[in-house]
């Protein structure tokens, strides 16, 4: 009857050794993903290069999260955009152009 026991007792050790040994443990958050909690931000549990950003500076309240964003500004998670900052590159110089190609059709189109 002694042996009963402890077999199921291997029996039970071996899968849950195998389970700790197979299965990664935590890893650092990458960009846009969740961190710190509702007290504040922590950096810690963000990835090398990114900082715990408070959910209040993020477009939709970073989906009421803190999010781990590039501490430099740039984003490629739009997670990660912040309130008030147009991140799709615009050139200026396109759109005055255009306009000014416009005007003077315009212009000598009026003139014939």
């Amino acid at each position: 009857m002694r042996s009963f026991p402890r077999s199921v007792a291997w029996a039970t050790l071996v899968p849950a050794l195998l389970l700790f040994a197979l299965v990664p443990g935590c890893a650092k958050q990458d960009e846009g993903e969740r961190c710190g909690d509702e007290l504040g931000a922590a950096s810690d549990v963000c990835d090398e290069g990114l900082t715990c950003t408070l959910k209040t500076t993020l477009i939709n309240n970073g989906g009421d999260a803190n999010r781990c964003c590039y501490s430099d500004g740039h984003v490629t998670d739009s997670r990660c955009e912040l309130k008030g900052i147009d991140t799709q590159p615009t050139d200026a110089g396109d759109a005055g152009d255009a306009a000014d190609a416009s005007d003077a059709a315009d212009a000598g189109g009026e003139g014939n």
